[in-house]
């Protein structure tokens, strides 16, 4: 029995390892990247608070993208541009809405994609511009914030010194 360790072996091993687990590595990072994106504009005429680059968007409750820029539109400023870039295979038809939504009560914003339905044509099939452009539609959060801004308008009208 040798009792001498074969040091040359044992690094070859350990640097043969060392370059295959970086060769998956790097093989892994391009399987991910190869996926095809296709990007799309939104543009939002309510404020998009919390919402930031890098914010989820899902499709019915499924993650299929990511928002890559946001800024407030050079012509009106009380639209805000977003620009998401979506997976290439994710069914976005004309009739698809975008909108603000929030997982929770404390949870992150992030665009919320609903609709499509199966007779419609896709959205990139139609408009042909380079970024085509989702419709929006308000959320629930800004639903609830325009009816209690009317509730505390008519609550001013019937508490006036006129009434």
């Amino acid at each position: 029995m040798e009792t001498k360790a074969n040091y040359v072996l044992i690094g070859a091993f350990t640097i043969l390892v060392t370059v295959v687990l970086l060769l998956f590595a790097l093989w892994a990072a391009k399987y991910s990247s190869d996926k095809e994106w296709q990007n799309y504009a939104v543009v939002f005429n309510e404020p998009v608070t919390g919402l930031s680059e890098g914010s989820s968007v899902q499709y019915n409750g499924i993650s299929v993208g990511t928002v890559e820029s946001l800024r407030l539109s050079p012509a009106d400023p009380r639209r805000v541009l977003a620009t998401l870039r979506i997976q290439a295979d994710a069914p976005i038809k004309v009739d698809t809405r975008a909108k603000m939504s929030q997982s929770g009560i404390t949870g992150s914003p992030f665009i919320q994609l609903t609709g499509g339905s199966p007779s419609a044509a896709l959205l990139v099939t139609v408009d042909r511009r380079e970024m085509p452009v989702i419709r929006t539609e308000a959320s629930a959060l800004q639903n609830i914030a325009d009816t209690a801004n009317r509730l505390v308008a008519r609550l001013d009208q019937v508490l006036s010194e006129e009434n």
